[in-house]
């Protein structure tokens, strides 16, 4: 395969506006065949994707967060051929890394790309093989909104949370920490104002064809990844999943009952009592609620939407090396039976861009 290489850095993502992972660091090591774009605004991606289009990129190196990924792969999807999409590999560059977790990305953008270099010299000398997870991202189509294309949807209990959030001055990673633990133990003191975070959605929620059958529940998840922030791993038996289906949770259980056995059921050990966790291929859920995506929230008073799954796009695994944080190795959450192997044939140059408005 031959490779056309590109950094796309969010400058607006949460780490860029603190240590300005930007263009000229980048541009000390990597490559000059590497195209490197600075994006300063929304208004800047139908630019980035023609760039992207037009330089027939196919390893594509995201620096930012959830939230950039989703709004990068729903303009790139709207753009691109789906055999032209080229393979991702999402860095570390926002508050919330939940895809780059999961594949085991432990190090900063700079870092993992330094050490990414190597990799990639060796492949060019065909030393080495690139290794590639397919995954087919959730589809949300949303009544009001239209069609998105991320990673991580939620509502009920954790978007409420996340309402909290995005309500902090400045937040960070410890942020989220830090409402997690606050909502758990306010609702164990009885904390009147956290109790009304954990009170249930009326909604209807139909999973394949077949409606689930409450009328008001806890929390929905879905997501075509293991894992979710922190230690938060909930989906039942999640190895079992090839990439045509997705994992998905809704549940009405008791909030003190999952309280008392976070741990087991966070993990994805035993299933809580009033819950659907397994994998779909199609959710319908229409509840008096808002929701959030890959992180960024739609506070509407109701959701009405259909998940699917998008086009199969590819995620880059990376080398132990990018695993390895102070002398330990991280495991990535997928299952390794879906992955590729690619052999190199030559590297053509490319061109340097920067968006600015």
């Amino acid at each position: 395969m031959e490779l056309r290489c590109c950094v796309f850095n969010n400058m607006n993502s949460g780490k860029n506006k603190r240590y300005k992972y930007n263009k000229d660091k980048f541009r000390t090591f990597v490559p000059d065949n590497y195209t490197v774009i600075d994006a300063y605004s929304l208004s800047d991606l139908p630019a980035a994707v023609h760039i992207i289009k037009e330089q027939g990129i196919n390893l594509l190196m995201i620096n930012g967060g959830d939230g950039t990924l989703q709004r990068l792969v729903t303009a790139m999807i709207n753009s691109i051929p789906e055999d032209k999409l080229p393979i991702i590999l999402p860095l570390r560059g926002g508050t919330s890394n939940m895809t780059s977790g999961n594949l085991g990305v432990k190090k900063n953008p700079l870092d993992t790309v330094k050490i990414l270099m190597d990799h990639l010299e060796s492949y060019d000398r065909g030393q080495e093989t690139l290794s590639t997870l397919p995954v087919k991202p959730l589809k949300i189509t949303d009544k009001e909104h239209g069609i998105r294309y991320g990673f991580s949807f939620t509502n009920g209990l954790i978007y409420k949370v996340q309402q909290l959030f995005n309500q902090q001055e400045n937040p960070t990673f410890r942020t989220v920490v830090n409402l997690i633990t606050t909502t758990i133990g306010g609702y164990t003191l009885g904390s009147q104002s956290i109790k009304k975070r954990y009170s249930k959605i009326s909604a209807d929620i139909i999973i394949d064809g077949n409606r689930y059958p409450e009328d008001k529940y806890l929390l929905t998840i879905a997501s075509p990844f293991q894992k979710l922030l922190l230690w938060f791993r909930p989906f039942y038996n999640p190895d079992a999943k090839g990439i045509d289906r997705f994992y998905f949770i809704a549940t009405a259980a008791d909030p003190w009952l999952l309280i008392r056995n976070l741990r087991t059921f966070s993990t994805g050990k035993e299933v809580p009592p009033r819950s659907f966790n397994d994998t779909a291929s199609q959710v319908i859920i229409r509840a008096e609620s808002g929701y959030a995506f890959d992180g960024e929230l739609v506070e509407d008073k109701t959701t009405d939407i259909k998940i699917e799954q998008g086009p199969a796009m590819k995620f880059l695994v990376v080398p132990e090396t990018i695993r390895t944080s102070y002398g330990i190795t991280y495991r990535a959450y997928f299952n390794e039976s879906l992955v590729s192997m690619h052999k190199k044939d030559s590297i053509t140059p490319v061109k340097e861009f920067e968006l600015r408005v």
